[in-house]
């Protein structure tokens, strides 16, 4: 999970799991194990900080070359399963992807009836740092219904909502447009399974169209259903 920009800096264990070698943990064991050697010097503590400019040597084996991570915007549409494989041979974002993307990752998921902004990316662990409910990385949605949310409910959204002993957190939610369609903003930074259709579906209400619009600093902005393009966001605050 390194940026590209070879003056920024990094703990040297991460910069081993992100090359291949071996696991960030791992590469930690091998540090403290004093295996490690920095620009030929030996290292004991993996408190470090390094660029991509230092040569990491393992047991006297330079480390990979490091992939520059990549990530990129999607307009997932409609209909499509966001798997590598499906068991019931749908079809999958990516078979709409280009094969370049066909080893990169998913951070978290859309079902097949949600649209919107999908982000993917080649790095595993800046997938999991994005999609972990402990990062608080607030996903916003538009959400179409087939009639006005009462101020009761909104609240009971808004507080947070317990379904058959299952508690969600709280949502903010906001009216955008109840003209010709009925639509509501809805910020959440947990993102369970199937979260806001849950809600919805058990306050009594039906949604027609459901679409994600942003994640953390990642918007949609005008690209089409199935488009992408990588996206130019300085990555680095999740790289700490």
């Amino acid at each position: 999970m390194i940026n590209s920009n070879n003056k920024r800096e990094f703990r040297v264990a991460k910069i081993i799991a992100r090359s291949g070698f071996c696991s960030r943990r791992k590469a930690e064991s091998l540090i403290l194990e004093k295996k490690v050697r920095i620009n030929g010097n030996l290292i004991d503590s993996p408190a470090l900080n390094i660029s991509l400019s230092d040569q990491v040597t393992i047991n006297g084996t330079l480390i990979p070359d490091i992939i520059p991570t990549e990530v990129y915007l999607y307009h997932k549409p409609i209909g499509l399963i966001v798997s590598k494989d499906d068991e019931k041979n749908r079809p999958t974002i990516f078979s709409d992807l280009p094969k370049f993307m066909n080893g990169m990752f998913s951070v978290g998921r859309l079902d097949k009836n949600t649209s919107g902004l999908l982000l993917i990316t080649n790095d595993g662990e800046l997938s999991r740092y994005l999609e972990h409910p402990k990062n608080s990385i607030k996903r916003t949605y538009l959400v179409n219904v087939d009639k006005n949310i009462s101020e009761k409910k909104i609240q009971l959204i808004r507080n947070g909502i317990s379904i058959n002993n299952f508690n969600y957190k709280k949502i903010d939610i906001s009216l955008i447009n109840s003209k010709k369609d009925i639509i509501y903003k809805m910020d959440l930074s947990e993102g369970k399974n199937r979260e806001i259709r849950k809600i919805i579906s058990y306050l009594g209400i039906k949604i027609i169209k459901l679409e994600r619009i942003s994640y953390g600093p990642f918007k949609l902005g005008k690209l089409n259903p199935s488009e992408y393009k990588k996206s130019n966001i300085d990555i680095s605050e999740f790289l700490k």
